[in-house]
């Protein structure tokens, strides 16, 4: 694979990973919404993984997966730990005009 199409594939999977990313935040404001006991259920899960995670002995070479997973983690709970205030930055654009 030459350079331009391994840039290529980079971007792609870049641009790939955050509508991943936002499909997710999407997905958990509707289920806050619906649901909120199922999201501080998600959350003390999410919260529980992380710890066993820290707490898992491994050899001293793998120490670079065992941040990578910390990060995943903690992005996790703190995603899914995020409140949003009804009705702000909710509105949808064709909304602006009624």
């Amino acid at each position: 694979m030459d350079h331009e199409a391994s840039n290529l594939s980079q971007r792609e999977l870049v641009v790939r990973v955050a509508t991943l990313e936002l499909l997710v935040a999407d997905l958990i404001h509707l289920l806050r919404t619906v649901d909120p006991d199922a999201v501080d259920h998600l959350v003390r899960e999410a919260t529980r993984d992380r710890d066993v995670n820290d707490a898992r002995a491994m050899p001293s070479d793998a120490e670079h997966q065992r941040f990578r997973l910390h990060q995943v983690f903690a992005e996790r709970v703190r995603a899914l730990s995020r409140r949003r205030v009804p009705g702000a930055g909710t509105a949808h654009p064709a909304d602006a005009h009624n």
